[in-house]
């Protein structure tokens, strides 16, 4: 049975999953989802229930996969959150 919900985009493109479905499907934080198109109007989502491909890298094991998010500048954010928090700690 399919349940019908709306939801809006916001600024960063992101969408709000309500509670209910979230808790129905089991989706947790770091759920991985797959995003399926359908004729150039229709978008689904559905849980990847597979773990996502590990490779050994001389030793390390690094996960294959698509970016998340958008990768550029992550260094510089990173390091000014890190620095932000070794500020509010040293107070």
């Amino acid at each position: 049975m399919s349940e019908i919900d709306q939801v809006a985009v916001d600024r960063s493109g992101k969408i709000r999953i309500p509670k209910a479905i979230r808790s129905k499907l089991g989706l947790a934080p770091g759920t991985w989802l797959v995003i399926e198109t359908h004729n150039d109007e229709e978008i689904r989502l559905r849980p990847l229930r597979e773990a996502p491909p590990l490779m050994d890298k001389a030793g390390v094991l690094v996960v294959q996969s698509e970016a998340a998010g958008q990768l550029d500048g992550i260094e510089r954010r990173e390091r000014e959150e890190r620095l932000a928090e070794l500020i509010s700690n040293a107070d």
